[in-house]
């Protein structure tokens, strides 16, 4: 068998002198944002095992769970608890249980890395795989906890239920067109010629719990493609990922098109930009973290979006970066999502005093089809750097126009 192991590098002595028989890939010490694509693209292996506690880099194991499952089927992923199972870690254990079980994962080790004997049952547990039942009998068989064991039992009774919930674009959008989803193996053509004039549009976000920088982009990305512009909208990686993933595109590190638009990872910006007119980044905290790698794509961009909440538990944060001594904090164009009428204009009056540029926006039907409050928001930012003029649309008045 070909084995992947993600794991603390103290354990990898473990598995090498126990794990003879196979051939072991490589160990992975840290799991990064690249993490799915080395095992998928880089080791294709046939068993994945991961030990609890293995170091994690924006990447948290059970949020990639399904990802995983998408990406490598026939893969098994045994995964080590690392502790034994006594009353201080069996919730622990039943949480781990319920997170596998989900995604149709059964093989969750009870076991101390360094308890007697473990590396002679290794191979056992890897020629003999677990069972959901096999887990219930080694709760069962723990003698000391022989009054919880009912309850533990019951619990993994509950969290067996694997029906599982398709979110696939053809069952949830009746009219998804796959014809217009385009990957790049190479740069498009059409992308080998390099602008006369490049213009960077930044959106992101200063709050942790805020969203819409993602929604943001693409939506001022569609009005200028309808526009006839040349423009590319740059995702963070991860962001990027999840959604070429959802159109049913495994991998496309060269950028893709999906619904006429050009898409990239925000990791190429520097070598793809100067092929496109527009770029619209979603820098994501990219403000208020210097170290993020697209904080200099946020500094540098001639037209900065931040998106902004006046809700009560924000208010702090926006006074803080507001009042900062960043030269272009007047310079960046605030957008309010979600927020009421009557609470942007209350709000907006300090805004307007301390001379920054506040805008609202709200929900749209769909990112291709921006609502006519957000293409009147963003032709406002817009037409103040560039000599373009979005149409709007006008409501008709009593039936006369």
């Amino acid at each position: 068998m070909n084995i992947v192991i993600a794991a603390d590098k103290k354990y990898m002595k473990i598995f090498k002198d126990s794990l003879t028989r196979h051939n072991i890939l490589g160990f992975e010490n840290e799991l990064k944002s690249n993490f799915i694509s080395r095992i998928a693209d880089h080791y294709n292996p046939h068993i994945l095992i991961v030990v609890g506690g293995v170091r994690c880099r924006k990447t948290d194991f059970f949020d990639i769970l399904p990802e995983l499952r998408n990406r490598c089927p026939t893969m098994r992923i045994i995964y080590f608890f690392g502790r034994r199972l006594t009353d201080e870690t069996q919730q622990n254990y039943i949480e781990v249980c319920e997170k596998m079980f989900r995604y149709g994962y059964h093989e969750v080790v009870p076991y101390d890395m360094y308890e007697r004997g473990l590396q002679t049952k290794l191979e056992e547990i890897i020629e003999t795989p677990l069972t959901p039942e096999d887990i219930k009998k080694i709760i069962a068989d723990r003698q000391e906890e022989k009054i919880h064991t009912e309850t533990l039992v019951h619990n993994i009774d509950r969290i067996i239920d694997t029906t599982p919930v398709s979110f696939d674009k053809a069952e949830v959008e009746a009219e998804y067109d796959d014809t217009r989803i385009v990957r790049y193996d190479e740069p498009p053509e059409r992308l080998t010629e390099k602008q006369s004039e490049h213009i960077t549009i930044a959106v992101g976000t200063i709050s942790e719990k805020q969203a819409g920088c993602t929604m943001t982009a693409l939506e001022i990305a569609f009005l200028l493609l309808k526009q006839k512009q040349s423009v590319a909208v740059f995702l963070e990686d991860e962001t990027y990922e999840r959604y070429i993933g959802y159109h049913g595109i495994n991998y496309a590190p060269n950028g893709c098109q999906v619904n006429d638009l050009t898409l990239f990872p925000l990791s190429v910006y520097a070598e793809k930009r100067e092929f496109i007119k527009f770029s619209v980044c979603d820098v994501g905290f990219a403000p208020i973290v210097t170290e993020d790698a697209a904080y200099p794509i946020f500094e540098n961009a001639p037209i900065k979006i931040c998106i902004c909440s006046f809700n009560e538990w924000d208010v702090s944060i926006l006074a803080d970066y507001l009042n900062s001594p960043l030269p272009y904090i007047k310079d960046i164009n605030y957008i309010f999502f979600p927020v009421s009428q009557e609470t942007f204009s209350k709000f907006n009056q300090q805004m307007t005093k301390g001379h920054c540029k506040a805008f609202r926006t709200r929900n749209s039907p769909s990112y291709t089809k921006p609502c006519e409050l957000n293409v009147d928001t963003y032709s406002r930012i817009l037409n103040k750097y560039i000599d373009i003029q979005i149409k709007k649309k006008h409501k008709r008045v009593l039936g006369l126009f």
